[in-house]
């Protein structure tokens, strides 16, 4: 009996060996900075689903911003690894250490390569729900995303946020204004937008999805809505999205229509009494026209109408 549970165990374990594969390097991440403005560069995936092993957990844009004293990193990705394709792809544009961090908000895939700059010291800001979720979070999102990859993101040393930042905040790096704007928990509790207004950049982080369809689960919608008509009277010209391509301002329009077109499908569906799961086939009829330019919306529009069915029908009352 010992022997066969022996071979039993052996047999699970090389069939979980099976199912992952081996750690992606650096060098497997195609990391192109591209110049937007002045000293702004973007560095933009081509994926645009969720983390998997064919983009190998890489799904999330990030940029950075070359100052007179050192480089300004908004974001870094999902894993430690992929963190250090992004300061290899740094250094082909300048020697300067990267001094800032920005993490735009508490999901992985936008925070977790933070450890692949650890030796340079940066200050890192984000808001303080974020950082209090990027704690009490990052073992399940390390695990989730290895999963999702089967092994391609690996093991992920962490690094928080040492400067947190939940108002308005005006900064002078090196000579280059750099404007925090927390949203008001729109995508996620403690989300941060960043806008350099001597370049009229604006890095938004998951706050503007743009060729793909956004994920409203974990935000406040109404919120969301409101929050976009001061980015829109930022008048930036260049937008660097969280997901998605690059775009113009036209792309905060468009945006906060798709999010607007959503909460009145689903009021309607509340209106009527209908349960979420009901209320699903109507937004979708609603949105028909609309969904064409947010690829992604069909495998996200049952949980975002169940998570946003309690709060529209809250506010009714």
């Amino acid at each position: 009996m010992k022997f066969l549970q022996t071979w039993v165990l052996m047999g699970l374990s090389l069939l979980w060996a099976a199912q992952i594969g081996a750690a992606a390097a650096p060098q497997d991440y195609p990391m192109h900075p591209e110049a937007v403005a002045p000293g702004v560069y973007a560095v933009i995936t081509p994926a645009r689903d969720f983390p998997n092993e064919e983009n190998l957990g890489w799904n999330a844009n990030m940029a950075f911003v070359v100052t007179g004293d050192g480089v300004l990193v908004v974001d870094t990705g999902s894993s430690e690894t992929m963190g250090l394709a992004l300061r290899q792809a740094i250094a082909r544009v300048t020697d300067q250490p990267v001094r800032w961090i920005v993490n735009t908000h508490s999901h992985g895939d936008h925070w977790l390569g933070n450890h692949a700059f650890a030796h340079e010291t940066p200050q890192i800001m984000a808001g303080s729900e974020s950082a209090a979720r990027m704690k009490a979070q990052a073992d399940g999102w390390i695990s989730s995303f290895n999963e999702m990859t089967r092994g391609a993101t690996g093991e992920s040393r962490t690094l928080y946020p040492n400067r947190l930042v939940d108002e308005d905040l005006e900064l002078e790096l090196g000579g280059t204004r750099v404007v925090l704007m927390p949203s008001g928990g729109s995508h996620s509790p403690g989300d941060l937008v960043v806008w350099l207004p001597d370049t009229r950049v604006l890095i938004p982080g998951d706050v503007v999805y743009t060729d793909r369809a956004p994920s409203v689960w974990d935000g406040r919608v109404a919120q969301w809505i409101g929050f976009m008509d001061r980015l829109i009277g930022l008048e930036a010209q260049t937008v660097i999205p969280g997901h998605g391509r690059i775009e113009g301002p036209e792309t905060l329009v468009r945006l906060q229509g798709y999010l607007t077109a959503l909460w009145a499908a689903v009021e309607e569906g509340v209106a009527q009494g209908l349960p979420d799961f009901e209320t699903v086939p109507l937004v979708r009829e609603r949105m028909a026209q609309i969904v064409v330019d947010y690829p992604g919306f069909e495998d996200k529009v049952g949980r975002s109408v169940a998570h946003m069915y309690p709060e529209v029908e809250a506010s009714a009352f």
